[in-house]
């Protein structure tokens, strides 16, 4: 039986009141070394970080509070960044696709800079890999070797998956009201009623509310199966691969159901978030992942399931890093 990977919980119920990721841009890595025609920052200044203001902040993946890159017209701020979120974020990472030193997690940066005139900010994750290059003396290799994955495929009896609606990306008007709300999951507002609305993300559009339970509602309107997979990885201890074949996008409610005060539901008994064979397991103890618990019932439901198997895993190896950036 797997061991479930449990740190991440109380994001969710955070997530209408703060909590953040910066989810990493989608490119190909390429090589840590800048080329002789290497894109990079007109200026950057680099400092080691100061603790975050608190701001409204949306997170439903594995975050920091206060962890944050924003772009506006040639200015971008990064704040409260660790160097594994900032080279993450660089080379268009996976987070268990990195591998290095542990203080990489814990060493954070804020680091202002300025695009050139003429690039478009779409080349800021290029950029990036300069600075580091240039800045912490960073150089890596590629890997690429078989190991322990989950497999998200369909299950024996078929996907009951619902097929996005047409005008799933349809906006939602802005009410006077509303709270924006900083998010890697894409543009995020907290609605006067109280509601949540997240758009052009990399897990599509995003709507989330109370539950009848007390808990969250999530229902996710666009979402692909590579996007996912990315949703349940941070709940395992393996890397999740999507292997379902599926090349749409759907709809799927995710229900988080608020731990109980007394303890009185655990974690799932059996796979995929059911009982175990042969009725009800007895209680583990408090709930420690309500989002992860939510996530396997909901792949459940959609006649999805995991399995595990050995897959090929591109990595990326830390050659060299330096603790300290040199002088601005």
């Amino acid at each position: 039986m797997r061991k479930r990977v449990m740190h991440y919980a109380a994001a969710v119920f955070g997530a209408l009141l703060g909590a953040a990721v910066i989810g990493p841009a989608v490119i190909e890595p390429a090589a840590a070394t800048p080329a002789p025609q290497a894109v990079a920052f007109e200026v950057a200044s680099v400092k080691p970080a100061v603790e975050p203001e608190a701001v409204g902040m949306f997170c439903i993946i594995p975050c920091t509070r206060g962890e944050r890159l924003t772009v506006e017209g040639n200015r971008v701020d990064i704040r409260f960044m660790s160097l594994h979120q900032l080279i993450v974020t660089a080379y268009g990472l996976k987070p268990y696709q990195l591998n290095g030193p542990e203080w990489m997690r814990s060493q954070r940066f804020d680091i202002l800079a300025t695009i050139p005139e003429g690039l478009s900010t779409d080349r800021v994750p290029e950029m990036l890999r300069t600075l580091l290059a240039e800045r912490f003396k960073l150089s890596l290799h590629h890997d690429n070797r078989e190991q322990p994955v989950y497999a998200l495929v369909v299950g024996r009896n078929g996907s009951k998956l619902r097929e996005s609606a047409a005008d799933a990306d349809a906006p939602v008007p802005e009410k006077p009201g509303d709270t924006a709300l900083y998010s890697g999951q894409g543009d995020a507002r907290l609605l006067e009623g109280g509601g949540l609305v997240v758009t052009h993300g990399p897990l599509g559009p995003i709507r989330g509310g109370r539950g009848s339970d007390g808990g969250m509602r999530f229902e996710f309107l666009k979402l692909t199966m590579p996007g996912l997979a990315d949703l349940v990885a941070p709940h395992e201890d393996h890397p999740v691969v999507d292997m379902t074949g599926l090349p749409g996008a759907y709809y799927l409610v995710v229900e988080v159901v608020p731990p109980s005060a007394e303890g009185g539901v655990g974690a799932r008994g059996g796979k995929n978030g059911g009982p175990p064979e042969g009725g009800v397991a007895a209680d583990p103890g408090p709930r420690r992942d309500p989002l992860g618990d939510a996530l396997f019932a909901a792949i459940d439901r959609a006649g999805l399931k995991l399995e595990s198997r050995k897959a090929p895993v591109e990595t990326v190896v830390i050659d060299h890093l330096e603790k300290t950036p040199t002088e601005n």
